[in-house]
Order: C-alpha cells, then sequence, then structure tokens
C-alpha cells in the first residue's frame, strides 16, 4: 500500500487468516462492488484503471450489489456473506455491511478467480 496516500482499510489483526493480512472496510456510501474494487486495489497496492483489474473476471458487480441491498420493502438485509478471490485478495462481504480484503496469497491464490455464495 501507498504510505502517501489517505487509506480506505484499515488492518484487523484479529481477523487474519492462513497467514494473510486482514483490512476491514469501514461502512461506506459507495456500491458494494465500488468498495470491494477501491479496497482490493488499495490492499493489492494496484490501480484498478491502469492495471487490467476486472472485478467480473471473479464476481458480476451487478449481482454483488443486488445481493445486498435492501429488500424491496425497506428492510436491511440480515444475514448471508459472499466469498471470492480477486487480484491474489481473498474477498469476504457480510449482509451486515461488513467487508473484508485479505492480502495477497501465494502464486496460486493469484492465478485462482474464483466466486461462492455462503
Amino acid at each position: 500500500m501507498n504510505p502517501d496516500t489517505p487509506t480506505l482499510t484499515e488492518r484487523a489483526p484479529s481477523l487474519d487468516r492462513d497467514g494473510r493480512a486482514a483490512y476491514r472496510v469501514p461502512s461506506t456510501d459507495w456500491s458494494v462492488s465500488t468498495a470491494v474494487v477501491e479496497a482490493v486495489a488499495e490492499v493489492a497496492d494496484c490501480d484498478p484503471l491502469a492495471d487490467n483489474f476486472v472485478l467480473y473476471d471473479a464476481v458480476d458487480p451487478d449481482a454483488l450489489d443486488c445481493i445486498f441491498a435492501d429488500h424491496e420493502n425497506g428492510a436491511a438485509r440480515t444475514s448471508g456473506r459472499v466469498v471470492f478471490d480477486v487480484r491474489g485478495c481473498r474477498v469476504e462481504v457480510h449482509a451486515d455491511g461488513d467487508l473484508v480484503v485479505f492480502e495477497p496469497g501465494d502464486s496460486e491464490d493469484v492465478r485462482r478467480s474464483s466466486a461462492r455464495s455462503v
């Protein structure tokens, strides 16, 4: 991460997993997909516009936003999460608004880009 720019993510050592540092994204007014792109770019230290960063390679951004949108009656989503890998980072998006990005893993993780809903 570039130490000269303001950060979106907060280091969350209590969430570290499998030897990978975890970074939590505080609540923002951005869409879930935008927050994911910005957080992954920060944690993976890449430019989403210049480094051929395509979130759609891992997960459909529109679907991601819809999954976590409020119900039609305005009630907030209260359960569910989506976990996927993008740019070598593991991303966990929770219905309660929690977004965690794990630093890039080994080269096998970087090559693999998969999505699953839990």
